[in-house]
């Protein structure tokens, strides 16, 4: 199984906002094959909010200093292809992460933007591992408290797994793919 764990930062929630990070740990039956953390400055005209920019402790000069975006696709691209046969409908990446879809939908409008029709050549859209829906799913059946919010950081605490950088995407996506292992246990159980 091959497992693409990715998390992203952005510039604001809206459908114009930019990615400025992605992050993300590739794994592959059990092991991690690669990480990797991708900075890129905003397209032009994007949404920029600042409270974003005040969550990822980035001023507009350190994102505007980043690769352009086009680059930053290249580069994840490269990453991707060690891994999977674009051409192969069944060699794909099941992507995992907390709140995925959020992410999931970043990344799609990110190769939108720079009109690659082509996401699908290395993610799995049928498939996906989202820490907080299975979160969600457990408190339904009690097997997880409910706690005053289901933030990544709330229950990194929780699971007493160390957040030290939150809102950095490597730092994040590390603890997520720690969170994911507790939880497939608790599945599992």
């Amino acid at each position: 199984m091959k497992i693409l764990y990715l998390d992203t930062e952005t510039t604001g929630i809206t459908a114009n906002s930019a990615v400025i990070q992605f992050a993300g740990i590739i794994e592959i039956d059990g092991e991690v094959k690669e990480e990797f953390n991708i900075r890129c400055k905003p397209h032009e005209g994007a949404d920029i909010s600042e409270k974003a920019l005040e969550v990822t402790g980035m001023t507009l000069d350190t994102i505007n200093s980043y690769q352009e975006p086009r680059k930053a696709m290249e580069e994840m691209e490269s990453i991707f292809e060690k891994y999977c046969n674009r051409f192969d409908p069944n060699d794909k990446f099941i992507l995992a992460g907390q709140n995925i879809k959020f992410d999931f939908q970043k990344l799609y409008e990110f190769y939108t933007r720079l009109g690659n029709k082509y996401l699908g050549s290395w993610i799995n859209f049928k498939l996906m591992f989202d820490t907080l829906s299975v979160i969600q799913a457990l408190q339904l059946v009690d097997k997880l408290p409910v706690l005053e919010n289901n933030k990544l950081i709330t229950w990194c605490n929780h699971f007493g797994i160390d957040l030290e950088n939150a809102h950095d995407a490597l730092a994040d996506i590390k603890v997520t793919r720690e969170l994911a292992k507790i939880l497939i246990k608790i599945l599992e159980g």
